[in-house]
């Protein structure tokens, strides 16, 4: 038999034991549920526990009282390529800190993915508040300058979503916070926060349905070249026209430039856009070299070359081949390339200006005034055409008409002496034309004389003109 005191302490083992698996059992728990609730690399509360919070925060909110504040590191994937994953994840998890740090009462934030940080936090009247607490909150470099390079500038884009409806699923809310500033992703140097709204989302879903049926109608012929012809200001006869592309979308009617040009040259379709429109043109002027019109007019056509295709390396060779597959001879197309990229990059529009006038071609400078440095870069740019800015002609005041007509007079004076052709658009009254005309100005362009065309009808109105000169 075991004695009384062994027995005891037999019973005070097991109950020890029974404690200390309990105690264990408690602790896995807890740091299971820890682990549950929170993110395994910030320590930050897991989306679960942010959207649980979140919903009984607003379940008692006014209208625009919050907002969600969504927050990517730029290029956070170079730094895991470059530096490892292990350096990656330190840098999030200080990041996690540093954005708990700035969170108020009845503030949160979690990681929502990758190195995307979410916040719920209180709605702000003026944007260059929410602005400036925004540039507070990722002005970082201090806290994760010991993992990077010393000039390395870790930046964030930011895009927020203004709370509406309190009542809302949360998960939409980030994604419309998201929606920003995926559609913004190229314009954080000028915008540092971007917010969502009805307009952004109409701009999106536009932009949707313009990329994924792009290609279709390009196969199904919707895309046309209309011509807007050129006179000569002195006896107002033709001279040639601008080739410009239109969209003729069966349930939209015709779309203008404006509407799909611009995300053209974001997605790079303009190129097979811009190889579209030269070989209309070279097919055109081919038929029209052909007609007894043409010996008395020869035409020269013009084209809006794409700023994206500056940059492609067999843009020269691109437009030799079109060119010289049809009977057109030299100098009967006329390149346009706008002068903003003169601003960007002149060396290497003046490059380009050289290559495309030895490949046949004259040159043009389209929009020219509106970058400001043009008075300064003409004397370098090889150029055989300038088409003046239409802002020059948009003011009504008297004092403001006065000031234009100065410096368009200039402009046309200076152009003279370097052997530059003069091109006023966007001429639509009789004073702005007879303004133009005492300058000196040599070619108009726009509603004033004629408005852009259809092939057809273009063909038509030269037979008229013809007839009317004889």
């Amino acid at each position: 038999m075991y004695s009384p005191r062994f027995a005891a302490m037999i019973l005070i083992f097991f109950a020890t034991l029974i404690c200390f698996v309990i105690a264990l059992l408690l602790l896995i728990l807890h740091k299971k549920s820890y682990m549950i609730e929170h993110d395994n690399i910030t320590g930050l509360p897991a989306y679960s526990h942010f959207e649980f919070d979140a919903k009984k925060l607003l379940k008692n909110a006014l209208p625009n009282e919050y907002m969600i504040l969504s927050l990517n590191a730029d290029n956070f994937r170079i730094i895991n390529d470059t530096y490892g994953i292990l350096c990656g994840n330190e840098i999030l998890k200080l990041l996690g800190k540093h954005f708990a740090s700035q969170c108020g009462k009845n503030e949160f934030v979690c990681r929502f993915y990758a190195d995307n940080f979410v916040f719920l936090i209180k709605n702000m009247e003026f944007f260059w508040d929410i602005e400036e607490r925004v540039y507070n909150m990722t002005n970082v470099d201090n806290i994760v300058k010991k993992y990077l390079p010393p000039k390395y500038q870790f930046t964030f884009s930011a895009s927020i979503y203004r709370i509406e409806n309190p009542l809302d699923d949360i998960e939409s809310m980030i994604s419309k916070a998201n929606l920003a500033q995926k559609l913004y992703k190229n314009h954080f140097a000028t915008h540092r926060v971007i917010e969502y709204t009805s307009e952004l989302k109409e701009s999106y879903s536009w932009n949707r349905e313009i990329t994924l049926s792009m290609e279709e109608a390009f196969e199904n012929k919707e895309f046309e070249v209309f011509y807007q012809p050129k006179f000569k200001f002195e006896d107002e006869t033709i001279i040639g026209a601008e080739a410009l592309i239109r969209w003729n979308n069966p349930r939209k009617g015709f779309l203008p430039p404006a509407k799909f040009i611009p995300l053209f040259e974001d997605n790079g379709f303009i190129e097979k856009i811009d190889k579209f429109v030269l070989n209309n043109v070279c097919n055109f002027l081919e038929e029209w070299n052909k007609t007894k019109e043409s010996k008395s007019n020869p035409l020269t056509i013009s084209f809006n070359l794409s700023r994206y295709n500056i940059y492609n390396p067999n843009l020269i060779s691109d437009l030799k081949q079109i060119s010289r597959s049809y009977d057109i001879g030299d100098n009967k197309i006329e390149v346009e390339l706008t002068e903003r990229i003169m601003v960007d990059n002149p060396n290497r529009l003046i490059k380009i200006m050289d290559e495309i006038k030895k490949a046949g071609f004259s040159v043009s400078v389209d929009d020219f005034g509106a970058g400001y440095s043009s008075l300064n870069l003409l004397k370098n740019m090889p150029a055989d055409v300038i088409k003046l800015d239409k802002d020059f002609l948009s003011s009504q005041e008297e004092n403001k008409n006065q000031k234009e007509r100065i410096i368009i007079t200039s402009v046309i004076e200076m152009a003279k002496k370097l052997n530059i052709t003069t091109v006023a658009e966007g001429v639509e009254t009789k004073d702005q034309c007879e303004m133009l005309k005492t300058s000196g100005c040599d070619i108009a362009q726009g509603f004033y004389y004629a408005k852009p065309m259809q092939e057809k009808l273009f063909k038509e109105f030269l037979g008229m003109k013809e007839k009317q000169s004889v």
